[in-house]
């Protein structure tokens, strides 16, 4: 697992997250890490911890909102969702609050890692941040044949995933937490965040990193729409590949760090599980001028072997 670029640059400015003036921050010091989320009271923060004039701050501090405007979203309007006590939503919009203009959308809650990863934490109580979704799309572009769309895609996206993992990892540091757990809903984002988390399951990791070194050779937009149509196959038993969700981690505390390095059945049972994939005989993903793809046949059978 390897670290993104952002994450030096921001553990730079990490120690301004502690220092919002009371009442545009966080009440930290003073506040209970259960007692929001996982309890279910409410609060005007975000989080429990960030108003919503500390969090534009923030996005301008870490350099968000400038990389922002430089994708042409140069008027962000931020909605934060607190009505459910348990998860929270932070939206940002470009101009005004409408479906069409939505640029992102972020929804956290609280969880305790010992809930359902008890190898993780038999001994004590882990708390992390859950990322329960994610979508960061520019409203204002259009898919073309060169840039075609992802599975359950609406617009493009904005290239800026790398920065907004960083910057959440960074505030789960800030809020103690002992790492950022999420379910990645499809499985081009599963392996966006390979990158810097790790799957809870040795199975699943190793299928995604096998997955990882196919999209290096044949290109995530074949990779992930093979796997929607069934055609990435199970090399041997020619079965098509379903990808299941599953929990994944980056580790944010020494203990978790130290469960993964140091975890012998884990480490067997990656080495243990080594797929390997084919994609269906005589079949491609063909891309349209609006960048929409479609699955084509070849005139000539071919198949395409996936060292994984």
């Amino acid at each position: 697992m390897k670290h993104s670029r952002y994450d030096r640059k921001f553990s730079r400015v990490t120690r301004k997250l502690r220092d919002f003036p009371r009442g545009r921050s966080s009440q930290l010091g003073k506040w209970d890490l259960f007692g929001d989320l996982t309890s279910g009271s409410s609060s005007n923060l975000f989080l429990g911890v960030y108003g919503d004039v500390a969090i534009m701050d923030l996005l301008g501090e870490f350099g968000l909102l400038a990389a922002l405007a430089k994708r042409g979203i140069g008027h962000p309007i931020l909605d934060l969702d607190l009505s459910d006590a348990y998860r929270h939503i932070l939206r940002l919009y470009d101009g005004e609050i409408a479906p069409s203009k939505l640029a992102a959308e972020l929804m956290f809650r609280r969880t305790l890692l010992s809930r359902s990863i008890k190898p993780v934490a038999e001994k004590s109580q882990h708390p992390c941040l859950l990322l329960e979704w994610i979508l960061l799309q520019n409203p204002h572009h259009r898919f073309d044949k060169a840039h075609p769309a992802l599975p359950q895609q609406d617009y493009p996206g904005l290239a800026l995933g790398d920065m907004v993992l960083s910057l959440i990892a960074q505030m789960g540091r800030v809020m103690h937490m002992c790492g950022i757990v999420t379910v990645p809903a499809n499985l081009h984002s599963a392996l966006f965040f390979l990158r810097n988390y790790l799957a809870l399951s040795p199975r699943a990791q190793a299928e995604l990193l096998a997955l990882k070194r196919v999209v290096k050779r044949f290109g995530r937009v074949e990779v992930a729409w093979a796997e929607q149509w069934g055609d990435l196959l199970e090399e041997g038993t020619g079965r098509p590949y379903n990808w299941q969700p599953s929990e994944m981690v980056q580790p944010l505390s020494d203990e978790i760090n130290a469960w993964f390095k140091g975890n012998e059945r884990y480490a067997r049972e990656l080495e243990r599980h080594q797929p390997r994939f084919t994609i269906r005989r005589g079949v491609r993903v063909r891309s349209l001028a609006d960048g929409q793809v479609v699955r084509d046949y070849q005139a000539k059978d071919f198949i395409r072997k996936i060292d994984a």
